[in-house]
C-alpha cells in the first residue's frame, strides 16, 4: 500500500466517526419532527431534509477521496465492522436498499407515487445488474491464465513478467475505480428520485428509517465485533 493510501485509512476513519455521531444527532431531530409533524413549518421541515442530503454528499465526497488513492482499500474498508461490511455491494449499500427503505417505513403512497417507485426499481435493478456484470467480468480476469502466470511470478523478474503485472494491477485498479464512482453515483441518484417522488412528511419518515438502519447495522456490527475481542470499544 503507497503512502497515500496508508494516509487515508485513519483520516476516513476519523471522518466516519464524526459524520455518524451527526447523522445520529439528524436523526433524533427528524424522530422529534415526527412525533409533532403537524405542528411543523414546511420551510423547516424542507431546511432539514436538505441538511441531511447534504450530510450523504459530504460522506460520498471523503469516501470518493479515499478510492481515488486506492479502491481497494474502500473495498474491504477496515473503518467497517466484519458485520456491516457483509452488507457491502461496491464499497456500499445496495443502491436499491433506498427504495426497499422507503416502502417499508410505513409511508402510505398514492397511486402515481406507487407507479413512479416501480419504474424506479425496476431502473435501479437494471444498472444493478449491469455493474454486477461487469464486476463478475473483471473478476474472471483475475483468474484468466495470463494472471495468474504473471502471479506466479511472486515479484521476481521474468521475461519482464513484474512490469507487466504491475501494468495488470493497474488497469484493474482504475476499472474497479470506475465501477465504484458508478456504484456511489447510481446511490446517490436513487435516494434522490425517492426524494423527489415524496411529500415532504414522507421524505422526513424515509430519511428516519434510512440513517435509523444505518446507524442500527453500525452499532450491532460494533457488539459483535467487541464480543468477539473479549470487551466494549464502541469509537
Amino acid at each position: 500500500m503507497n503512502n497515500a493510501a496508508t494516509h487515508s485509512q485513519p483520516d476516513f476513519h476519523a471522518f466516519l466517526g464524526v459524520w455518524m455521531t451527526r447523522l445520529e444527532l439528524y436523526l433524533n431531530q427528524l424522530l422529534h419532527i415526527i412525533q409533532f409533524m403537524d405542528q411543523q413549518d414546511e420551510s423547516k421541515l424542507q431546511q432539514l431534509i436538505n441538511q441531511v442530503m447534504t450530510h450523504y454528499h459530504e460522506y460520498f465526497l471523503a469516501k470518493a477521496q479515499v478510492y481515488h488513492r486506492d479502491v481497494f482499500l474502500v473495498l474491504s474498508p477496515p473503518w467497517f465492522s466484519s458485520y456491516e461490511r457483509t452488507f457491502l455491494c461496491l464499497a456500499g449499500f445496495k443502491p436499491s436498499l433506498a427504495i426497499s427503505v422507503v416502502k417499508s417505513c410505513g409511508v402510505e403512497f398514492s397511486s402515481s407515487q406507487v407507479k413512479q417507485l416501480e419504474r424506479l426499481t425496476a431502473e435501479t435493478k437494471h444498472e444493478e445488474r449491469m455493474m454486477t456484470e461487469r464486476l463478475a467480468a473483471l473478476e474472471q480476469q483475475l483468474t484468466a491464465p495470463p494472471m495468474l502466470a504473471i502471479a506466479r511470478t511472486s515479484g521476481k523478474e521474468v521475461n519482464g513478467m513484474v512490469n507487466e503485472a504491475d501494468i495488470a494491477v493497474d488497469r484493474m485498479a482504475e476499472e474497479m475505480e470506475v465501477l465504484v464512482e458508478c456504484a456511489d453515483y447510481l446511490r446517490e441518484k436513487t435516494a434522490s428520485k425517492v426524494i423527489e417522488i415524496l411529500t415532504t412528511p414522507q421524505k422526513v419518515r424515509f430519511l428516519a428509517a434510512l440513517a435509523q438502519l444505518q446507524l442500527r447495522i453500525r452499532r450491532w456490527g460494533q457488539m459483535r465485533d467487541a464480543q468477539t475481542r473479549g470487551g466494549v470499544n464502541f469509537p
